[in-house]
């Protein structure tokens, strides 16, 4: 009778062991959901804009290629490319910002 209850207590001990553990992993995985959906907000925010860009971009570059174009034009076309490639450098460098900065950190603070 008493080694069934040391049993029941060993077998109670470990279950608990492993619930404990199952819990954990639950917080875990929430944690890392909670920051892939700030990535994600970040990300589609930053890139909102960038489909616009683009088409501005591959049009001056369309019409730089183009040989009857005055040299102003192809000027501004170029200047444009450029424009775009800066856009696109500042949306790099505020995510680079935002990861070094601890705002993913604070952003999940807010949805706790």
């Amino acid at each position: 009778m008493v080694t069934v209850v040391f049993i029941n207590l060993g077998l109670t001990l470990v279950l608990l062991c492993v619930a404990w553990q199952i819990w954990q992993l639950r917080l875990k995985l929430a944690r890392i959901a909670d920051i892939l959906l700030v990535y994600e907000r970040v990300t589609r925010a930053a890139l909102q804009r960038t489909p616009d860009a683009i088409t501005v971009g591959k049009t001056a570059i369309r019409q730089t290629r183009q040989p009857d174009t005055p040299q102003e034009v192809k000027q501004l076309r170029i200047k444009q490319f450029f424009n775009l490639l800066a856009v696109v450098l500042q949306t790099w460098q505020r995510i680079v910002l935002l990861r070094q900065t601890g705002f993913f950190r604070k952003a999940l603070a807010k949805y706790r």
